[in-house]
């Protein structure tokens, strides 16, 4: 799907903004316009922080493009809780004001998806215990394997995750988004070459992560 199918503001707020500005214009039309500013203010921020910015999408061979906007807090060996054996784990801490997008971080087909509630039985992810977890497994055609998973960071929003298993996405490709922000595990091979260092903050779709290294790469 191309950027032109998108709008600037995330279509997952539409409903929520569409019932404020019905609000502001209830105010408006019966208390007078100084009493509709709150319900504007609420507007104006919500469609700000969830706006949806296209981006150029690298076409670097074996990239592992960032699948949010944000800081890499750290880069370690772990066991994958999702899948057999060791992975490298990138943990990336998003921006609380924006963008909440996610996009693929590599061309690929989703193979496992996982939605875990508060309360089940559950690995520790990524530092957070009793939270709801989304998460997806995506598979190259050479059978490289890249978990992305989120938890919820808002009592009122939901992760939101807009591929199913089976469908194929492409590299930097919209296919969900975490409302206010979060922290995303990102588990990869654990031979992938790393381009950068914790601290260093990436553009989703745009910045590359790592690379995937194959023998004849």
């Amino acid at each position: 799907m191309s950027d032109a199918d998108y709008s600037i503001v995330s279509r997952e707020i539409w409903p929520h903004l569409t019932v404020i500005a019905s609000i502001a214009f209830v105010l408006q039309y019966f208390s007078g316009p100084i009493f509709s500013l709150p319900a504007w203010f609420i507007f104006i921020s919500l469609a700000y922080v969830f706006r949806d910015p296209r981006r150029t999408i690298t076409s670097e061979p074996l990239a592992i493009v960032s699948p949010v906007d944000g800081c890499i807090v750290s880069i370690e060996t772990v066991s994958n809780p999702y899948l057999d054996g060791e992975s490298m784990r990138v943990l990336l801490q998003m921006n609380k004001t924006g963008a909440y997008r996610l996009r693929s971080p590599l061309e690929g087909k989703v193979v496992q998806q996982w939605f875990l509630l508060p309360g089940d039985p559950l690995p520790k992810l990524h530092g957070a215990v009793g939270r709801l977890h989304l998460s997806h497994r995506i598979q190259t055609d050479e059978g490289d394997d890249v978990v992305v998973s989120m938890r919820k960071n808002s009592r009122f929003f939901q992760p939101h995750c807009a591929i199913q298993v089976g469908e194929r996405i492409g590299q930097g490709q919209r296919c969900g988004m975490i409302p206010l922000g979060s922290q995303v595990a990102v588990y990869l091979p654990v031979n992938a070459k790393m381009k950068h260092e914790p601290g260093a903050c990436l553009t989703a779709g745009s910045d590359v992560l790592a690379y995937l290294r194959h023998e004849s790469g």
